[in-house]
């Protein structure tokens, strides 16, 4: 009897990756989206999961670019960003729902399940190490890790990498009302004009 030959540890997460996406495409018609909706999930899928097993490969031959400044030293490509990629910016396209979570209210407890599945790899402590050293990597896995409601830190914007977000107190600025403009008048001209009855009431 044979069995499925374990898969080495270089080929690990590529592979859940890949399981994740044949998964996704195998059921993405069934659930509720548009047509260009279906698309545009499919393509970010796609570009994502490829993007991040480039650059896995990369720090695992120890070729990833330091990082200065919070910044990627290589700007980012249409390959590296699938919004850019897909036209999901406003005004350039069609674009997909920002809000938390909106995948898995359109698929359901399917979409919950890749979501998890999505989870487990992200934990993993190499995955760790390329997000932490690669903001490009964090680029590519945040839209998705929103979409299907993924609780991590870096998914929510709390933090990237080690770098905490400050949070500035609003300064409230007090206006002053200007007091009416008035125009002084010479002495004895309001007297001269209650003698004469103006401003009476009729």
């Amino acid at each position: 009897m044979e069995f499925c030959p374990a898969l080495s540890v270089p080929e690990t997460i590529p592979a859940r990756l890949g399981m994740i996406l044949r998964g996704v495409l195998e059921v993405l018609g069934g659930w509720r989206l548009e047509v260009v909706q279906l698309r545009l999930v499919h393509r970010r899928f796609s570009l994502a999961f490829a993007g991040i097993a480039r650059l896995l490969a990369r720090h695992r031959a120890g070729r990833l670019r330091p990082v200065s400044g919070g910044r990627s030293a290589r700007p980012v490509t249409a390959d590296d960003d699938p919004n850019s990629a897909m036209g999901c910016v406003a005004g350039r396209g069609p674009a997909l729902p920002r809000r938390f979570g909106w995948l898995v209210r359109a698929g359901g407890y399917q979409a919950a399940g890749f979501g998890s599945q999505l989870q487990a790899v992200l934990t993993e402590p190499e995955m760790v190490a390329l997000l932490t050293e690669c903001p490009q990597a964090v680029r590519l896995l945040r839209p998705l890790c929103r979409a299907l409601a993924i609780e991590l830190d870096w998914v929510k914007g709390a933090a990237r990498g080690s770098a905490e977000r400050v949070v500035r107190p609003r300064v409230t600025r007090v206006r002053v009302k200007p007091e009416p403009f008035r125009i002084p008048l010479p002495r004895g001209v309001i007297s001269a004009a209650r003698r004469a009855g103006f401003g009476k009431r009729c």
